[in-house]
């Protein structure tokens, strides 16, 4: 099973790895080990400790301890299984040229031009495995709402943002995120966790071009998410406006939907023309 890591194909993986390996010459063989089994990555999305411990003819237990090591480390996290690995975001810290580095350099001053518009918080995520990541966030003034800290994974069926890029997954992949998440979790009362009602959901994202907010990840703030677009319509990430529901009020929100759309269009022409997320494989 392949899952999504956004901006992050195998060439680059495979970059970031061998520049840790080579800087590693001449350090003990533990952490060798270590950077050999990051390198794996490189050549595929996920692994488990059996499939390392072949791959590296090594016993299970040195595959778990450099798992473990980097796992601590906050360089890979697990599915939801507990059982197989993935790279985390924090990778990225690592690479230089990469699509999410760039996505976010591409898509700050429209970022800034909606936090300006509206005054409220605006935040960019992207995908990674099959979770939502904020990577950057510029905060309004006065009182202002969260989204989630930096790096920390959501799930992709709560949340303005987690449910925008859903939608603009291909159907497969959705069944596929439906399947291995069920029973869906409710965070708020207004978590949508019936899949009949989130494929409704998706539907609406798909017809209106925009995710709302139903305080069904976090109670107390509006938000709006949209998308930006890579090759084919994958989504790229979601840039999502929230503010206190006093000031930042449903009718507030949607008056400024029509200005947000044409400050994106222009970030989406450009959008396009990056290298596409990969899809979900079984």
């Amino acid at each position: 099973m392949q899952f999504i890591f956004d901006g992050l194909g195998a060439r680059e993986r495979l970059n970031v790895a061998e520049t840790m390996i080579q800087s590693a010459a001449g350090t003990n063989k533990g952490t060798l080990r270590v950077l050999q089994v990051l390198s794996l990555f490189s050549q595929q999305p996920v692994w488990g400790v059996t499939q390392i411990s072949k791959k590296l003819e090594c016993s299970k237990n040195t595959a778990f301890q450099a798992l473990d090591t980097l796992l601590k480390e906050g360089l890979l996290v697990r599915d939801t299984t507990g059982s197989r690995y993935q790279l985390s975001h924090k990778v990225l810290s690592y690479a230089r040229g990469m699509e999410a580095v760039d996505i976010r350099s591409l898509s700050s001053p429209y970022v800034h031009a909606i936090q300006r518009l509206t005054g409220e918080s605006v935040f960019l995520s992207i995908l990674v495995g099959r979770r939502n990541v904020c990577i950057e966030s510029v905060q309004g003034k006065g009182v202002t709402v969260g989204y989630s800290p930096l790096s920390q994974p959501l799930p992709l069926h709560a949340g303005a943002g987690s449910r925008l890029l859903l939608a603009y997954l291909d159907d497969s992949e959705i069944e596929q995120y439906i399947r291995l998440e069920s029973p869906l979790r409710k965070f708020t009362p207004t978590t949508i966790s019936d899949p009949k009602a989130l494929w409704a959901e998706i539907a609406l994202i798909r017809s209106r071009g925009y995710a709302c907010g139903y305080e069904d990840f976090s109670t107390g703030a509006t938000y709006l998410s949209f998308p930006v677009f890579g090759p084919m319509n994958r989504p790229l990430a979601a840039i999502t406006v929230g503010g206190p529901i006093f000031r930042f009020t449903q009718a507030v929100a949607d008056s400024y939907i029509p200005e947000i759309r044409n400050i994106l269009a222009d970030l989406n022409q450009h959008s396009r023309m990056m290298p596409a997320v990969p899809l979900i494989r079984l």
